[in-house]
């Protein structure tokens, strides 16, 4: 005798297989809600620190303190113990740059993990970010607002020769030795001779090679040093300036002939403004690539080199 339909539907026998693939799913659900909770909750701050063995993390790829350490020391020339919180972090940031274009580069498909390589793919970045500045030829309007904008870097190389007039530190009381440097110069700008004077009040001629020959400015800097050189500027042709106290002693600079630059004409220096403008513009380009990946970059910092701020 056949049963009826509905008795079949809900046979026992029949429920039996069916209520146990649904105990399976469910639990193959629940297990995968569990899991998916896991993998949330371990984006915490834990997972976040920077683990002692590093200084810093990019993307989740570590910088070594070892490295760091050493980069530190080779850079500055000073002990890890001995260079200066800037000096670090200077070092850091040049390792995070390094770090960012390495990995361009290895997603651009070029491999790299010695530092000879690492150099290669940041440079290899590098260039890929400013293929279109340099196969782009600026127009000459272009390049008349870059020379305008940048006057001063185009002209003629200042030349001048004088006199750098030392009396010793051991002269004797520096103000004595200062009133003894004064009538040196009352002599010097009234006209007498520079030998005259210099036996006189018992003076020096500092690198007497040089004295009383033509040099270029950058040459002459290197001879007096940055201080002396600001003040020899302001000479001209003939002045004797006060005088300048130093560790040395106390200087005066005469001046014989100070030829001051002269700005060049814009077609005179038409290649150099193009190189520069070049230049200028790959310098831009990279900044700017460099800023994009690291706004894009997950970089964790050590506690110790400023927590999770971003160098």
């Amino acid at each position: 005798m056949s049963s009826h339909p509905w008795t079949r539907l809900f046979d026992t026998r029949r429920l039996r297989p069916l209520r146990w693939v649904l105990v399976f799913g469910a639990g193959v659900l629940c297990g995968l809600a569990i899991h998916g909770s896991g993998l949330f909750a371990a984006r915490g701050p834990a997972a976040r620190a920077v683990p002692p063995e590093d200084v810093a993390l990019v993307n989740h790829r570590p910088i070594l303190r070892t490295d760091f350490i050493a980069r530190t020391e080779t850079g500055t020339g000073k002990t890890y113990g001995e260079a200066t919180p800037a000096e670090r972090l200077k070092v850091l940031n040049d390792m995070v740059r390094e770090e960012l274009f390495v990995q361009r580069g290895l997603e651009l498909g070029v491999p790299g993990t010695d530092p000879e390589t690492r150099e290669a793919l940041v440079a290899a970045v590098e260039r890929q970010a400013v293929a279109d500045v340099t196969a782009t030829v600026p127009s000459d309007a272009q390049l008349g607002k870059y020379f305008q904008d940048n006057r001063g870097k185009y002209a003629s190389e200042g030349e001048m020769t004088l006199h750098n007039l030392l009396l010793p530190k051991s002269a004797g009381a520096v103000a004595e030795a200062m009133a003894t440097a004064r009538k040196a110069v009352e002599k010097l700008r009234g006209g007498a001779a520079v030998a005259e004077v210099v036996k006189a009040y018992g003076l020096d001629d500092v690198v007497p090679e040089h004295a009383g020959v033509e040099q270029f400015y950058f040459a002459e800097e290197i001879h007096l040093g940055a201080a002396l050189f600001a003040q020899a500027l302001k000479l001209d042709d003939g002045d004797a300036s006060e005088p300048i106290a130093a560790a040395d002693g106390i200087h005066i600079l005469l001046m014989v002939k100070n030829k001051r630059p002269v700005p060049l004409a814009f077609e005179r220096v038409r290649g150099q403004v193009l190189n520069d403008y070049i230049a200028s513009a790959k310098q831009q380009r990279q900044d700017a690539d460099e800023h994009d990946l690291r706004a894009k970059a997950d970089i964790r910092i050590a506690d110790d080199l400023g927590g999770s701020g971003k160098p």
